[in-house]
This record gives structure tokens, C-alpha cells and sequence, in this order.
């Protein structure tokens, strides 16, 4: 058994290792992509503001591009909002979903325990493991 646990053992840290790498490696990318992300939003800004002052006056063109970009974080700030409340809302749907199972196995087992109490051990643990495959294989849906 010694062999084996190691070898799972390294293999395990290989992947965390490989994992690190990869995810190091990503976050370095999408910062030099946001870098040019946050250069060309720039530079559209500042167009922006050289064709608006062309047609309204600079401080117009200064206004109306203020404006926009107001509102632009707003409407980001809101759809962030509504996200966070839709997750709140899985997440509370979950917790009630897991104490209704866990109260009717629980209100099952007592049944059983009164009439059968060893029908009723084997039962409960059973339960249990069930319960407990399901909340799992649930959560990877959706984490």
C-alpha cells in the first residue's frame, strides 16, 4: 500500500503543480490583455472627444463622453447586482433543498427506528450516503 500511496501522492502534486503553472501563466496573459484593452479604450475615448468637439463644443464633447461612460458603468454595476441576487437565490434554494432532505430522512429514520430499530440503522446510513452523493454530484453542476 506504501508504493501506491506514493505514486498518488505525486501524482496529485503534479496536478496541483500543473494547475498553478497554468493558471499563473493565464492571469499573466490577461493582464498584458487588459493592459492593451485599457490602451485602446483610451484612444477611443480621446477620438471620441476629437470628432464630438469637431461637431459640438469641447466642453460638450467632454460632457456627453463623461455621460456615457456613467452610464455604461451603471448598467455594469446593475447586471453585477442582479447576478449576485441570482446567486443568492441558487444558494438559498440549495440550503432548502438539502434541510428538506435531510429533515425527511431524518423523520424516516425515526419511523423506522421506532417499529425496526436495526431495519431502521441500515436505513439511516444508506440515507446518508445517498444524501450525500447527491449534494455532491450536484454542486459540480453548479460551481
Amino acid at each position: 500500500m506504501g508504493p501506491l500511496a506514493a505514486m498518488l501522492s505525486a501524482l496529485v502534486v503534479t496536478d496541483v503543480g500543473v494547475t498553478v503553472s497554468r493558471y499563473k501563466r493565464n492571469g499573466a496573459m490577461w493582464l498584458v490583455a487588459s493592459l492593451f484593452f485599457l490602451t485602446a479604450y483610451i484612444f477611443a475615448a480621446v477620438a471620441g472627444a476629437i470628432y464630438l468637439s469637431a461637431v459640438y463644443t469641447p466642453v460638450l464633447a467632454t460632457i456627453i463622453l463623461g455621460a456615457v461612460s456613467l452610464v455604461i458603468g451603471l448598467v455594469i454595476v446593475g447586471i453585477m447586482y442582479a447576478l449576485n441576487a441570482r446567486d443568492q437565490r441558487i444558494a438559498a434554494d440549495k440550503r432548502r433543498r438539502s434541510q428538506a432532505q435531510t429533515t425527511f430522512a431524518i423523520a424516516t429514520a425515526l419511523t423506522l427506528f421506532r417499529r425496526q430499530p436495526l431495519l431502521a440503522a441500515g436505513l439511516a446510513v444508506g440515507a446518508g450516503t445517498i444524501l450525500g452523493l447527491m449534494r455532491k454530484s450536484g454542486d459540480k453542476d453548479h460551481g
